[in-house]
C-alpha cells in the first residue's frame, strides 16, 4: 500500500482547483507559495502519480487528479462533518426557552429541529406565553432564553437585548368570507397585553372603522379556527402563511398596520455554552442581530 492521503494535502489540493491560483491558496492557509507547491509533490508522491500537469501557474488536472478530486471532496466533507459533530456532542445540558405562541407555531420548529440535531446533548424546554409575561419570567430567571416582541414599557432585566428583524402585520380572514365587510368588525384577538391586538385596534379607530372583540384567546389556534369559520378577523405576522385564509388589504377596507420587532433575549450570555449555541440558531435563522445595551 502506498502513503495515506492526508487530509491537510487533500484540503490544498481541492483549494487549488476551486482558487486557480497558488497565490490565493497560500494567503488562504497562510502559507507560503513554496510550502503550497511541496504540499502539492507530498500528494503526488502519496498517490503516485502527478495530479497537475507539470506548471503549476496553469494548475491543469493530469487524468489521476480528475480522477482523485471528487474522492477527495468527498474525504474532506467527511472529516469536517465529523469534527463538528464530536465538538457539539461536548455540548449538553437545558436550556429553557420563552416565545408566544405564534413564534412557536411558525417561526421556531425548523430552528428547534435543526438545533436537536446538531446538540443531541441538550434538553430544550419551550414556555409559551406573551411577551409581557415573558419578560417578568426572564427577568425572574425562570428563563434561559426568550424570542418576544419589542413593547413599549417592557424592560426584562437580562444580559443583553438583540433585534432580530422587523415583522409587518397582516389582517387575516377567511379565503371566500366577508366578515371583513360587517359594519362593526369581529376580532378574535390574544388577551390584553398583545402588541398585535393594541395595533388593530388602533388602527380600526384612525379609520373610524367600528369593531367588536367576538373571540379572545391564549392560542393562535383559537383564533385561526374563528378567522376559518368567517366568525372573525385576526392579525397576524405576514410570514405565517395558514392555508384557508387570505391578506385583507385597503382594497378590502383594513387599514395598513405597523410592524412590529422581534428581539431575543438572552438572560446571562457566557455563562451557559448550551443556550448560547441555541441563541446563535435563532439569531441566524430568524434574522440578523443587531446588539443592543
Amino acid at each position: 500500500m502506498g502513503r495515506p492521503l492526508e487530509i491537510t494535502l487533500l484540503r490544498t489540493f481541492v483549494l487549488l482547483v476551486e482558487e486557480q491560483s497558488v497565490t490565493r491558496v497560500a494567503r488562504r492557509l497562510n502559507r507560503t507559495q513554496p510550502a503550497i507547491s511541496l504540499q502539492v509533490r507530498r500528494l503526488e508522491d502519496a498517490a503516485g502519480h502527478p495530479i497537475f500537469e507539470n506548471d503549476l501557474r496553469r494548475l491543469r488536472l493530469t487524468r489521476h487528479g480528475e480522477m482523485l478530486l471528487p474522492y477527495a471532496r468527498t474525504m474532506l466533507k467527511t472529516h469536517d462533518e465529523a469534527r463538528a459533530c464530536l465538538s457539539t456532542e461536548e455540548v449538553a445540558g437545558r436550556v429553557t426557552l420563552g416565545c408566544p405562541d405564534l413564534y412557536a407555531a411558525f417561526l421556531l420548529p425548523q430552528t428547534l429541529a435543526s438545533f436537536r440535531a446538531s446538540y443531541p446533548g441538550v434538553d430544550v424546554t419551550v414556555r409559551c406565553a406573551l411577551s409581557t409575561q415573558l419578560s417578568e419570567e426572564i427577568s425572574a430567571g425562570r428563563l434561559d432564553l426568550a424570542l418576544a416582541t419589542r413593547m413599549p414599557h417592557v424592560n426584562p432585566k437580562v444580559g443583553s437585548i438583540a433585534l432580530l428583524r422587523k415583522e409587518p402585520l397582516v389582517w387575516l380572514g377567511a379565503a371566500n368570507g366577508n366578515a371583513h365587510q360587517a359594519s362593526t368588525i369581529p376580532l378574535a384577538m390574544l388577551p390584553e397585553g398583545n402588541l398585535y391586538r393594541d395595533y388593530a385596534v388602533a388602527a380600526l379607530d384612525e379609520a373610524n372603522r367600528a369593531w367588536r372583540i367576538s373571540c379572545v384567546s391564549e392560542s393562535i389556534a383559537g383564533m385561526q379556527a374563528m378567522a376559518l369559520a368567517d366568525a372573525a378577523v385576526i392579525v397576524l405576522a405576514a410570514s405565517v402563511r395558514v392555508p384557508g385564509l387570505r391578506q385583507l388589504g385597503i382594497q378590502d377596507g383594513m387599514p395598513p398596520l405597523p410592524p412590529v420587532e422581534l428581539v431575543l433575549w438572552r438572560r446571562n450570555p457566557g455563562t451557559l455554552p448550551a443556550a448560547d449555541h441555541l441563541a446563535a440558531y435563532i439569531t441566524q435563522d430568524i434574522g440578523r442581530a443587531h446588539s443592543q445595551s
